[in-house]
């Protein structure tokens, strides 16, 4: 059974972090208040927050621990595409300005080759995959968000990073390829490997979570990020994130539309780990 403990700190993030170097990663919290001591009518008072924290009574086993929705989540980039198109009949994929190519003929072969050669290399040597998103050859990383909240996030990674971008689900990008099958997914994994990145992939959902999780599945991403608007109701907000991570890892979370709330600190009850800023 979960124990529930009552922590303080000078912001929510500081309690989370607190509780998740005392107890490990698989902490919540579930409720939390802000409080004024001092002051004047609460006027220049100290403010600090009090939270309860549900903490796991012993080790939970993680979705990715056991077979999930998404098996190649745990290969590598390019791993994935050399099955794939390993075992794909015939592949036409979609021609971008920047990125041309065929998955018929020598020249395929040629960079088949090439990829097989690359996929012996150490894991550093194929692109970094740390707290940020990751930026390995030929892979997914999934921006997962109502509408098309994610669409902003992806051109940001774009800029920034070098990230290749999709769109899927209910997302809409005139830039970007639609990445809403295996065929396509498939294809962005040949893109990214081409370009020397990985692809941000803006998926966007529904309230329900049903056409969302059946993209995810064929997209077989490495990554799945939320992504989060700080102006809605929490307990909206809450619902799909909760929804989503009972099926799949959730790497880390960006936050957006933080101007325009005056409690941004809400989102931190989500209790993921933010590893993008906005801007």
């Amino acid at each position: 059974m979960p124990r529930r403990l009552l922590l303080a700190g000078d912001t929510l993030e500081a309690i989370l972090d607190q509780a998740r170097r005392e107890h490990g990663p698989d902490v919540r919290i579930v409720s939390a208040e802000r409080i004024i001591t001092g002051g004047i009518k609460g006027l220049f008072g100290r403010q600090h927050y009090e939270a309860v924290v549900e903490v796991a009574s012993s080790p939970t086993l993680r979705v990715t621990d056991h077979p999930v929705r998404f098996p190649a989540a745990r290969r590598a980039g390019i791993a994935a595409l050399l099955d794939d198109a390993d075992g794909a009949d015939r592949l036409e994929p979609s021609r971008t300005e920047d990125v041309e190519m065929s998955t018929g003929g020598d020249g395929f072969a040629a960079m088949l080759d090439e990829l097989i050669a690359e996929t012996a290399l150490p894991e550093p040597a194929r692109g970094p995959r740390g707290d940020g998103p990751s930026t390995a050859p030929g892979d997914l990383v999934a921006l997962v968000g109502l509408g098309d909240d994610a669409v902003a996030v992806a051109h940001a990674m774009h800029a920034r990073l070098g990230l290749l971008t999709g769109a899927a689900g209910q997302a809409r990008d005139v830039d970007a390829p639609r990445v809403v099958d295996r065929r396509s997914a498939t294809e962005a994994r040949a893109r990214g490997v081409h370009a020397g990145t990985s692809t941000a992939v803006a998926v966007g959902l529904t309230a329900d979570l049903a056409d969302g999780l059946r993209t995810l599945d064929d997209l077989a991403p490495e990554q799945v990020w939320v992504v989060v608007d700080a102006a809605r109701k929490h307990a909206d907000t809450a619902a799909w994130v909760d929804g989503l991570r009972g099926v799949v890892h959730v790497h880390a979370m960006v936050v957006v539309g933080r101007a325009l709330t005056r409690t941004p600190e809400t989102v931190q009850l989500l209790g993921l780990p933010e590893g993008w800023e906005a801007g």
